[in-house]
């Protein structure tokens, strides 16, 4: 099993962990010999977008030292070779990380298996949305890339320009488009996300205006369940091995992670770092997201 339950996407809703249940540890050495597989959020875990945040590539090269795996696994839009290549230049080595599943990579995958079905489908016309100087893993000759949302035959909600752009922009660009009933994807389901250290509305959060415009939203990224099955799988472990997911929110992180029935360590950095600590709990009991484990920082 990975952690508590068969590996696969279950059907039924694991029973949530008491408060009183949640352990404090205050570094991964107490853990590392409990788990094969650590599956390691990036944003707010690892690094702020700009550099490593103090102790977290040590903690990994000690991870990987005791023979373990660990997976990236990362609510993003862009490919996860890009993802790796940030990870990289900001100091993380390959060595200490076996592979990183980025939810942009996943998402275009499914569409190219057709798993999601028309209207996604390659070669169709898609209108990706982000950073105009950004490249996502959509952002490909696989489509017919328009630029306009109302011309396309489905939206990729991949990125976000927050705050350049405000959220009533985005409300004025969608409108028509939802009114003509285009599709959407969103390859990112984060709400908010860190820019220049201020938290700024992420593409969930243009997803979910998108729906309350009436258009129709598909969702691949953490924490619906597709996402996790391919970071097992992608990590090729015995059927016996034992895996947690390490991250910062209590939403995306620790919620989809115990829908697989993975045990689940929370790090008090990132989103909700200001946040105190009964706070922070209490919005994970909200969220139906106990972790089994909370950490105040990603280190050894």
């Amino acid at each position: 099993m990975f952690g508590r339950a068969p590996v696969g996407i279950p059907t039924a809703k694991p029973a949530l962990t008491p408060l009183a249940d949640v352990k404090r540890i205050t570094g991964m050495r107490e853990i590392v010999e409990r788990f094969d597989l650590f599956l390691v959020d990036q944003y707010g875990v690892l690094h702020d977008g700009v550099a490593a945040c103090l102790g977290t590539i040590d903690g990994l090269n000690r991870i990987a030292a005791y023979g373990r795996k660990v997976v990236v696994l990362t609510n993003s839009g862009k490919s996860s070779a890009a993802n790796l290549d940030r990870l990289r230049a900001l100091g993380f080595a390959g060595s200490c990380i076996d592979a990183v599943v980025s939810s942009g990579e996943v998402a275009l995958q499914c569409v190219k298996s057709g798993v999601l079905g028309p209207p996604f489908m390659t070669g169709a016309a898609a209108c990706v949305i982000g950073r105009a100087d950004e490249r996502y893993a959509f952002s490909s000759d696989d489509f017919e890339l328009v630029a306009h949302p109302q011309d396309a035959a489905f939206l990729v909600f991949a990125g976000s320009d927050a705050p350049r752009i405000p959220l009533q922009a985005y409300h004025r660009e969608l409108a028509s488009a939802a009114r003509a009933g285009v599709p959407a994807i969103c390859v990112n389901p984060d709400i908010t996300m860190m820019r220049d250290g201020e938290l700024v509305p992420a593409p969930g959060a243009i997803a979910r205006l998108y729906e309350d415009l009436g258009g129709a939203v598909e969702y691949v990224g953490k924490p619906h369940l597709l996402i996790f099955a391919q970071a097992i799988a992608t990590a090729a472990l015995d059927p016996d091995a034992r895996a947690i997911m390490i991250g910062d929110s209590p939403e995306h992180d620790v919620a989809g992670a115990r829908q697989m029935g993975l045990s689940t360590l929370l790090v008090r950095t990132g989103i909700h770092r200001d946040l105190p600590e009964p706070q922070l709990l209490q919005l994970c009991e909200q969220a139906d997201a106990i972790p089994d484990f909370l950490m105040p920082a990603f280190r050894w």
